[in-house]
Parts: structure tokens; C-alpha cells; sequence
């Protein structure tokens, strides 16, 4: 089991090494692979670590694949704020909807701080949309 995973690492790495955007995702792949395989083994309930994980694999293979794209200029100081910014606010919305979604699985109610986390992140992505709309315009 965390062979398949550290195979899926050490691919990854590889492939960050030598800036190879076709083995990249094969990297992925095992690292998810492992994981799931991990889930599959595992008995009793669903893990509560889910979300934070699928933001945290979103965020690295994102940041992987911008450290290997190839550009021959640099980057203005208010795009890369504005990229790590968005990247940023992806990650997290990826793990409040992942916690919403296992909440809603689990059938329980979570109280109050779910309900306020849940509209939080409608709000955010509200203002995400509106925000991104507005700089387009331009």
C-alpha cells in the first residue's frame, strides 16, 4: 500500500526533476492510488482527514504543474498575486465543499460552525465569481 504511494512520489519528483509535463500526472496517479488503496483497506468509517487532503493534493499538483510550465518571461508582481491568490482561495474552497459533501454523506447534523462554514464559502464564492467577472471586463 504505501509502496504504491512513495512510487507515486518518487514519479512525481522525477518528473518535477526534469520538467516532463507528460509523467507528471503519472506521479498523481500513484500518490492517489495509494491513497485510495489505503481507504480501501482501512475498515469502519469514512476519514475525516478527506478534505483537507483533497485540497492539499489539488494545491501541489497545481503549484507542480506551475513550477514546469514553460515561459520565457517573468511574471509582473500583481499577476503573481493575483495567481497565488486564486490558487489560494481554490484550495480552500476545495476543502470547504469537501467537508460540506462528507458532512451531508454522514447524514448528522454539525451544528452551527458547519452551517456558518457553509455559508461562508457560498459567500467567498459569490464574491470570487463577481471579482473575476469584473477584472475581465477590463
Amino acid at each position: 500500500m504505501t509502496s504504491i504511494g512513495c512510487a507515486g512520489l518518487l514519479l512525481t519528483a522525477l518528473a518535477l526533476a526534469g520538467r516532463w509535463a507528460t509523467l507528471l500526472p503519472w506521479g498523481f496517479v500513484g500518490v492517489g492510488a495509494g491513497y485510495a488503496l489505503f481507504l480501501s483497506l482501512r475498515g469502519g468509517t469514512v476519514d475525516a482527514r478527506a478534505p483537507i487532503l483533497a485540497a492539499t493534493f489539488f494545491v501541489a499538483a497545481e503549484l507542480s504543474f506551475w513550477s514546469i510550465e514553460g515561459r520565457s518571461w517573468r511574471s509582473e508582481r500583481a499577476v503573481l498575486v493575483r495567481r497565488v491568490a486564486l490558487l489560494f482561495s481554490a484550495g480552500l474552497a476545495t476543502a470547504i465543499v469537501g467537508g460540506v459533501l462528507l458532512l451531508v454523506a454522514s447524514g448528522r447534523r454539525g451544528g452551527i460552525g458547519y452551517e456558518a462554514a457553509g455559508v461562508a464559502g457560498a459567500v467567498l464564492t459569490l464574491a470570487l465569481i463577481t471579482w473575476l467577472g469584473r477584472t475581465e471586463d477590463r
